[in-house]
C-alpha cells in the first residue's frame, strides 16, 4: 500500500474531543475549525487544558453537515444559522455559533507564549463551562487575519482590558516556522503521525492505546514505523481538485501529561510516557546531539506547516519530496 492520508481529525476547542472528517479546507491557520475555540479563566484569561483540568476530555462537540461540506468544498461561506454542539456527561447540549458574531466583546487571552486577543462566545457558554469544570472560565474564538482584526477593532464589545489593541494573529516558533499563522494549538498548526508508528508502540505495551491519546490531524496510512522521522517536505495529490499541497515537517512533537489521559474516561495512568522514554528519548533517537533540552523529551509524530491552501481528504496520496535532516532542523521559510 503506498502511503495515503489515512484519517483527518479536526479539535475545534483546544483540548476537548477531536471530529473525524473526511476532508477538511487548510487554510492559512491550519485545518479549517481546528483549535479556533479555547477555554479560559475569567480572571486571567490564561488557557485551560486537560494538563490541568482532565474532565476536558469528555467534552464532545459534533460541527453540522453544512459546515463539514464547506470544509470539503473549500467553502468560506456557512449559513448564519450554522453551529457546534458541545455536550458532556451531566450537561444540557451547548450551541455556539459558526459564524462569527460581530457584537462579540474582546478578551485578553494567553496561551503559552501569546497573549493576543480573542472573542468572547457570550454569557451562555461561559456558564456551561464554568458549571462543567468547577472554576469561571470563558469559551473564546480566535480572530486571526486583517479582516476580523478590523471587524474586531470596530466591535463596541471590547471589555476595557484593551482587548480590541491586542494581537489578533499567532505565529509559530521562528526557530523552526518563520511567519506561519497557528490558532490555539499548542504551538504549530498540524500535527501529523503514522498508524504504522502507533502499531509499533502498541506491540511494546500491555494495553494497546487508541489513537486519540496523541490527537493528532493528520494520520497517515501505508508507511513503515516510524517512516515520518526521515520526511521533511510532504506532497499530498489533492483528489478534491486535483492540486497538489506541499506540508513541511518542521520540528519533532515532544508528548507530555495529555497522552496518558485515558480520553474515554478522563482517568491518569503512566502509559504511553514510559514506554516512549525507553524507545523514543531525544537521548535514544540522538536527537539531542545539537539539542541538549531534548535529552529527556519522548517524541510522537511531527509538527507540520504549510502555505498552500487546499482540501485534503481521506486516501489521498502522499509523497516525499526532501528528506529530514535531524543534525540541522532548520526553520520553514
Amino acid at each position: 500500500m503506498a502511503p495515503c492520508v489515512g484519517a483527518i481529525n479536526l479539535y475545534p476547542i483546544k483540548s476537548c474531543r477531536g471530529v473525524s472528517v473526511q476532508s477538511a479546507m487548510l487554510t492559512e491557520a491550519g485545518l479549517m475549525f481546528d483549535r479556533e475555540w479555547m477555554v479560559v479563566r475569567e480572571d486571567t484569561g490564561k488557557f485551560i487544558s486537560q494538563r490541568e483540568k482532565g474532565l476536558l476530555a469528555l467534552v464532545e462537540v459534533a460541527l453540522p453537515p453544512e459546515a463539514l461540506a464547506a470544509a470539503h468544498s473549500g467553502a468560506s461561506k456557512l449559513p448564519s444559522g450554522a453551529a457546534m454542539t458541545v455536550t458532556a456527561p451531566g450537561m444540557e447540549p451547548l450551541h455556539v455559533p459558526l459564524v462569527r458574531r460581530p457584537d462579540a466583546k474582546i478578551r485578553k487571552v494567553t496561551v503559552w507564549e501569546w497573549t493576543g486577543a480573542g472573542a468572547d462566545e457570550g454569557a451562555d457558554a461561559a456558564a456551561w463551562f464554568s458549571r462543567y469544570l468547577g472554576v469561571p472560565c470563558r469559551l473564546v474564538r480566535y480572530l486571526g487575519s486583517a479582516a476580523a482584526a478590523a471587524a474586531a477593532a470596530a466591535s463596541t464589545g471590547d471589555d476595557g482590558d484593551g482587548g480590541a489593541s491586542l494581537p489578533t494573529v499567532r505565529t509559530t516558533e521562528p526557530e523552526f516556522a518563520v511567519d506561519y499563522e497557528t490558532r490555539f494549538s499548542d504551538g504549530y498548526p498540524m500535527l501529523l503521525v503514522t498508524q504504522a508508528a502507533l502499531a509499533d508502540l502498541n506491540s511494546k505495551l500491555s494495553e494497546p492505546l487508541p489513537m486519540n491519546r496523541f490527537r493528532p490531524n493528520l494520520e497517515v496510512a501505508g508507511t513503515d514505523p516510524w517512516a515520518e522521522d526521515g520526511w521533511r517536505d510532504v506532497d499530498v495529490v489533492c483528489s478534491a481538485d486535483g492540486r497538489t499541497l506541499r506540508l513541511t515537517s518542521v520540528k519533532p512533537c515532544s508528548r507530555c501529561k495529555v497522552t496518558t489521559i485515558n480520553q474515554a474516561t478522563a482517568e491518569v495512568g503512566d502509559e504511553p510516557l514510559d514506554t516512549l522514554g525507553t524507545i523514543r528519548s531525544g537521548k535514544v533517537l540522538g536527537w539531542n546531539k545539537n539539542r541538549k533540552d531534548w535529552t529527556h523529551s519522548v517524541f510522537f509524530g511531527w509538527n507540520v506547516v504549510s502555505r498552500t491552501p487546499g482540501v485534503l481528504s481521506v486516501g489521498d496520496a502522499l509523497t516525499v519530496a526532501s528528506p529530514q535532516c535531524h543534525d540541522a532542523l532548520v526553520p520553514a521559510p
